[in-house]
């Protein structure tokens, strides 16, 4: 039986081993891309992978490609948020950002390169079937594009400029820039448990994966707004400073708190309708919405 410290135990394990680059071309890339990854970080979306997973009854080892592709992703898309020309923060998990430590034109080649990383872990894992490496891929791809991720990051940078006129836009953009990868998570995970991207159980932990994903973005507007850097590992305020439209400056801070409970209580209901195990997946997304960083 495993526990979620034990998992991130793994997971952190074999990002390191994936990890141990070298480069006939540049050394500072691949050192920036171990930077952007390894270290400190609460790997939510990888352990979801493997949490799901082995809650249906899967062997955890074959959840650990897709974990690390997820994770890969997410590390690409703070390499990238964090460019002076983005979110332009000095910071990230307590460290100076890659294009701090590295200079902007690395960061940007090593966010690159861990995207494409991400999808050649999956489609080189021996652990899986071909459909499932098939499949997984597609998920992955799809939260990670144009569609969601990709595109609610630029919503957010557009609606700086622009005013929010109803909350359907707010979520929408939280859906799309945190939501998918939380989605896909859980998406993978019932892959690698056997399931079809057709089947109920899929479609049930779609559901859920976007339900915490939201409640995680609320959880970080929340605490942009009310905690201290030393917590976040980045500039607390960062948000507001900026222009930006999070769910705090639309809806106050104890009603965004109220929403993350909703959206939290909302999830475990479906994660208990599901025939299998998914004490591990509750626990994870209470941790979501509790955490203090």
């Amino acid at each position: 039986m495993y526990d979620l410290d034990h998992i991130r135990h793994l997971v952190e394990l074999d990002l390191e081993a994936r990890l141990q680059l070298t480069s006939e071309h540049s050394s500072a890339l691949v050192e920036a891309m171990k930077y952007s990854v390894c270290g400190t970080a609460k790997r939510v979306r990888a352990v979801l992978v493997c949490a799901a997973s082995v809650g249906f009854g899967a062997e955890i080892n074959t959840a650990l490609p897709p974990a690390a592709a997820i994770e890969l992703i997410h590390a690409y898309s703070l390499v990238h948020d964090d460019l002076p020309d983005m979110d332009d923060s000095d910071t990230r998990r307590g460290q100076p950002s890659c294009h701090k430590q590295f200079g902007s034109t690395i960061a940007i080649l090593a966010g690159d390169a861990l995207q494409t990383l991400a999808f050649s872990t999956i489609l080189d894992a021996a652990e899986l079937t071909e459909q499932q490496r098939t499949d997984c891929a597609a998920v992955l791809a799809n939260a990670s594009g144009w569609r969601y991720m990709v595109g609610g990051q630029a919503m957010d940078m557009e609606l700086m400029h622009r005013a929010i006129h109803d909350l359907d836009q707010l979520f929408t953009m939280h859906e799309g820039k945190t939501g998918a990868l939380f989605r896909a998570a859980l998406e993978m995970g019932a892959i690698v448990a056997g399931f079809s991207r057709e089947s109920e159980q899929f479609g049930t932990m779609s559901e859920a994966g976007t339900k915490i994903g939201i409640a995680f973005q609320l959880t970080d507007d929340y605490l942009d707004a009310t905690a201290e850097n030393e917590q976040l590992g980045k500039p607390a305020g960062a948000d507001s400073l900026a222009g930006k439209k999070n769910a705090v400056a639309f809806l106050g801070t104890e009603e965004t708190r109220n929403r993350a409970i909703q959206y939290l209580n909302e999830a475990v209901e479906i994660l208990k309708s599901v025939d299998a195990d998914m004490t591990l997946v509750q626990r994870l997304a209470e941790e979501c919405v509790h955490r203090q960083s």
